[in-house]
């Protein structure tokens, strides 16, 4: 983006900070100007990534203090990188700072739903990048008791200790009904399958306060429960309510499936592939396919994916396992060799690997395949076993 775009005066601010910085843009010209503004205010731990799935790795390498991406960005949009980061028990608490190129009242309300910290509109000055950047640190931080225990309910929750979480809800509720932890609670029940719990708690609600959040959760309890007109009326909701999140239109596309309304699922999904959908957007909509069985629409879809991330392997894996069973081994051999550019550290997708191999009598590859899943995990017994099976 060119630099006269942003408007205000350049006013170093002198300050030395020990904050670690990571940008992320596509763009390297937007990366540059970031990096001279930042530098100009004495911000000096700063680390730049060009996509998404960069940037995820970089968070791996080396705690960060604070994010700062651009919203739109291929393959890996920055709500979906938020998402990411907000998802993983050991990273929600770090602040985001999400730049939009437009104050589109529904990216405002898209990016607060998914936990961002701090919303900036470009074309921005240097006094405004630092002073939201601050803005979104202070955020971060617990103002009381309360919220502290409400950072700790989540964490329990992203770490699948939903009994505690539940607990700890309990706790919390009695001092403040916060609608946060209303979400936390029902989701909790929503994954223990206590549906009708999270039903009658929802019920306690306003309907009129329900964000698009807790009306998605709504409708996949009432979809569990098998009632589907409720779920769809539900997630048609949602998605009104928040029509920028691409997500919720897969949801309900789901639901129509579940409800053998295939044509209204198809209607949907184009809306979505209209949209020009993401990586993880794609491979959302294999596993629809996968789930009904329809393996070669799983695949168009999962083709189409330019750089997935490691978190998407699991729907690869899927489609591979299904495509065995088909008898397919070529095909399956192909995907798990995908599997394993984007996760190459995994013992169980060289193991799988392996074990295509030895079907299609290729004796040495798979011999290679076995040995390298030992090689990172020896304890896996299936390929100790395998191993033994090929002989030396």
């Amino acid at each position: 983006m060119p630099m006269s775009l942003y408007h205000g005066a350049v006013r170093p601010l002198r300050r030395s900070t020990d904050k670690h910085i990571l940008v992320v843009d596509d763009q390297p010209a937007m990366r540059d100007m970031i990096r001279m503004m930042l530098r100009n205010n004495g911000y000096n731990h700063l680390q730049f990534a060009d996509s998404g799935k960069a940037a995820l790795r970089l968070i791996a390498s080396h705690p960060k203090d604070l994010v700062v991406t651009d919203w739109n960005m291929p393959n890996m949009t920055g709500v979906e990188l938020l998402k990411q980061i907000k998802s993983d028990p050991a990273l929600f608490t770090l602040p985001v700072l999400m730049i939009s190129d437009e104050s589109d009242s529904e990216k405002v309300l898209f990016a607060l739903e998914e936990g961002t910290e701090g919303f900036l509109v470009k074309p921005f000055s240097e006094i405004d990048l630092v002073k939201n950047m601050e803005m979104t640190l202070a955020k971060s931080v617990p103002k009381d008791e309360i919220d502290r225990l409400i950072l700790e309910m989540r964490r329990l929750k992203l770490s699948k200790k939903y009994r505690e979480a539940l607990e700890l809800g309990a706790t919390i509720l009695e001092s403040r009904k916060s609608p946060k932890v209303i979400t936390l609670v029902c989701e909790c029940l929503y994954l223990l399958e206590e549906f009708d719990r999270a039903i009658s708690m929802m019920a306690d609600t306003d309907q009129k306060s329900r964000s698009s959040e807790q009306t998605n959760l709504l409708g996949k309890i009432h979809l569990s429960l098998g009632q589907y007109s409720q779920g769809i009326e539900a997630l048609k909701v949602a998605v009104k309510m928040n029509p920028l999140n691409q997500d919720r239109k897969i949801d309900l596309a789901g639901a129509y499936f579940a409800a053998g309304k295939d044509e209204e699922a198809e209607r949907v999904i184009q809306n979505v592939v209209n949209a020009k959908p993401t990586d993880l957007q794609l491979v959302s909509i294999a596993q629809l396919y996968l789930d009904r069985g329809a393996v070669d629409r799983a695949g168009e879809y999962l083709k189409q994916t330019v750089d997935p991330i490691r978190e998407t392997v699991p729907v690869f894996n899927n489609y591979a396992v299904a495509l065995r069973q088909a008898d397919r081994l070529d095909d399956a051999t192909e995907i798990y060799q995908k599997c394993l550019k984007i996760d190459p550290d995994s013992d169980v997708l060289h193991y799988n690997l392996a074990v295509l191999y030895a079907k299609s009598d290729r004796i040495q590859e798979a011999r290679e395949a076995v040995a390298n899943a030992l090689k990172i995990n020896p304890e896996n017994n299936f390929a100790q076993d395998l191993l033994g099976k090929l002989g030396v």
